[in-house]
């Protein structure tokens, strides 16, 4: 077992029972995890990190974590990332896991050599659910504009949008497309989302005002200027 197999090994151990409800002490040990590896290796992590990545015993929260440390070596290791990735899409491997989440990591580097091959990955995947990720990547690559149409879908009439229409609202807030202030008003307005799922739609309307300040005026439009808080987290 190599030593970053023994950290997560041990992060495991403490933490029996472990739920998404973070407590600060947990949170903490998860940041010291993080930290330790980036400065006890840098970019040298890379190889055990895709290990980790490919255990197939491994959970999400380690998955994550992984990610996290690559995310954060960023410039690092992104031009041993664009070759995994090439590498893994070119095998052609249907519905892989590990993949997903380095397809989620490059479109956050914003690794924009890859947007053909995370494109043809669209093909190696048959849940909505994982090509909503590809969606997402793509998205924050600045490209994707041509899934608009299947994504408005999705959001507003499809049978998708009570499985997957918060997170379809989450991939629509990265395509640069004034029309889509207008979609997440009429989905925030349709009484078909509820609970957490409005909420993320919310947020997924503030994140399209941020990344896009100009489509603030959009929405003050649609709802009037006394009504905007009600739309937005």
């Amino acid at each position: 077992m190599s030593n970053d197999e023994k950290l997560f090994d041990d992060f495991g151990k403490d933490n029996e029972g472990y739920d998404r409800e973070r407590n600060e002490a947990q949170e903490r040990e998860r940041e010291e995890l993080i930290r330790r590896i980036i400065e006890e290796k840098g970019e040298g992590a890379y190889d055990e990190m895709i290990s980790l990545l490919e255990k197939e015993d491994d959970d999400p929260e380690v998955r994550e974590i992984v990610t996290e440390v690559l995310y954060r070596l960023g410039d690092r290791i992104a031009s041993k990332l664009e070759k995994t990735i090439k590498e893994k899409i070119k095998r052609g491997i249907k519905n892989d896991v590990p993949l997903l989440y380095l397809i989620d990591l490059a479109g956050d580097l914003g690794l924009r050599k890859l947007v053909t091959d995370i494109t043809k990955a669209l093909e190696l995947y048959d849940l909505e659910e994982a090509q909503l990720v590809i969606y997402e990547a793509l998205a924050k690559l600045g490209v994707g504009e041509q899934f608009y149409p299947l994504l408005r879908y999705m959001l507003l009439e499809g049978e998708e949008r009570f499985m997957f229409g918060a997170q379809v609202a989450m991939v629509l807030s990265y395509l640069d497309i004034p029309e889509i202030v207008s979609d997440l008003v009429q989905a925030i307005d349709s009484g078909d989302f509820k609970g957490e799922e409005l909420e993320t739609i919310k947020q997924a309307l503030s994140n399209m005002i941020n990344l896009h300040p100009s489509y603030k005026e959009i929405l003050i439009t649609l709802v009037g200027e006394d009504n905007f808080e009600k739309y937005v987290r």
